[in-house]
C-alpha cells in the first residue's frame, strides 16, 4: 500500500509540474476518441472519415479549453449528420442549443458532458460519467448530465436507424424518428432516469458523513445502475445485452475505485473529533487526515580532493 501511495504522490507531482502538457495531451486523446467514435457510428461524410482529419482536428483541440473542444466536436458531428439528413442535423442543433441554454441558466459548468457521455455510451460504460460528476461536482451539474444523456441516446437512435434515411424514396425524417423510435422507447426513459439517479446517489453519498463515502458512492452507483438496467433487459429489452452490461459495470467499478484512490485519498482509521470554541460558539469538528507518505530527505555530500 505504501508503494501505491508513493506512486500516486509522484504522479500528482508530475502532473502539477507539467500541468499544461498533461491537460493538452488529455484534450487531444479525448477529442480524438470522440471524433473516431463519431466516424464509426455516424460517418456519412467521406471527407471527414479519414483518420488524418480526426488527428488534425484533435491536435487543434489540444491547445484550446475543454468547452471549445466540445463545440468543435459538436460541429464535426453536425457536419456528419447533414450528409445523412439535414433535418436530423437541425434537430440535433436545436437539442444542443436548448441544452446549453438550460445549463447556462442553472450554472452547470461541465458542459463537456455533451462530449464525454456519448463517448462513454459508445464504449458501453455510460454510467461512468454521472458517477464521476457526482463525486467531483456539485448538484448544479445535474442539467449537464441530463442533457448529455439525451444527446447520447439521440445519436444512438440516429445511428441505429440510419438505413431508414438511406433507402430510396424514404419518407423518414427527424420528426418521425423522434416520435416513433425515441419517445416511444421505454429504454429511453429508463436510461435517462438511471443516469440522473446515479449522479444524485453518488453526489449525496459523497457529501454525507458516511465513512469511506467515495467508495460507498462508487459501489452504490454501480449497483443501482446495474440493477436498473438488468431489470430492463430481463423484462423489456431482452437478455442479449446482459453480458455487455456485466462487463461495463465491472469496468465502471474499477475506474471509480481508481478515481477515488487518486483524487480523494483520506485515512478514516485516523479520524479525530476536535472541539474548540470562541466567544459565541462551540465547534465540534470531525477531522479526517489525508493519506501521505513522508518524503525521504536526501543528504548531499560534497567530495573534495584532499590537498597534500
Amino acid at each position: 500500500m505504501t508503494a501505491l501511495i508513493e506512486l500516486r504522490t509522484r504522479i500528482r507531482q508530475l502532473i502539477s509540474k507539467q500541468e499544461g502538457w498533461v491537460n493538452g495531451a488529455f484534450r487531444f486523446a479525448l477529442s480524438l476518441a470522440a471524433l473516431l467514435m463519431v466516424n464509426n457510428s455516424l460517418g456519412y461524410q467521406p471527407i471527414l472519415c479519414h483518420w488524418w482529419v480526426a488527428v488534425a482536428i484533435a491536435f487543434i483541440c489540444a491547445f484550446i479549453q475543454m468547452q471549445g473542444t466540445t463545440v468543435i466536436v459538436i460541429f464535426y458531428t453536425l457536419l456528419q449528420l447533414m450528409t445523412l439528413s439535414t433535418d436530423v442535423a437541425a434537430a440535433a442543433l436545436i437539442l444542443i442549443v436548448v441544452s446549453y441554454g438550460v445549463c447556462a441558466y442553472f450554472q452547470s459548468r461541465d458542459t463537456y458532458n455533451f462530449l464525454t457521455i456519448p463517448l462513454c455510451y459508445h464504449m458501453n460504460i455510460p454510467f461512468m460519467m454521472p458517477m464521476a460528476a457526482g463525486l467531483s461536482g456539485g448538484i448544479y451539474e445535474l442539467p449537464s448530465v441530463l442533457f448529455g444523456s439525451v444527446v447520447s441516446y439521440f445519436l444512438h437512435t440516429v445511428s441505429q436507424n440510419a438505413s431508414l434515411f438511406l433507402e430510396a424514396n424514404s419518407e423518414m425524417n427527424a420528426s418521425i424518428l423522434i416520435q416513433t423510435k425515441l419517445l416511444t422507447s421505454p429504454m429511453f426513459y429508463i436510461y435517462i432516469a438511471t443516469m440522473c439517479g446515479v449522479f444524485i446517489l453518488a453526489y449525496y453519498i459523497r457529501t454525507s458523513k458516511v465513512k469511506y463515502a467515495w467508495l460507498v458512492a462508487v459501489m452504490a452507483a454501480v449497483m443501482a445502475s446495474f440493477v436498473a438496467m438488468l431489470a430492463t433487459h430481463l423484462f423489456i429489452e431482452g437478455r442479449g445485452g446482459i453480458p455487455s452490461l456485466v462487463i461495463g459495470s465491472i469496468v465502471t467499478l474499477v475506474l471509480g475505485v481508481v478515481m477515488t484512490f487518486f483524487v480523494q485519498g483520506v485515512d478514516y482509521n485516523r479520524t479525530e473529533k476536535v472541539i474548540y470554541e470562541d466567544d459565541e460558539y462551540i465547534y465540534y469538528v470531525t477531522a479526517v487526515p489525508k493519506v501521505h507518505v513522508a518524503e525521504q530527505e536526501k543528504e548531499v555530500k560534497k567530495i573534495t580532493e584532499r590537498k597534500e
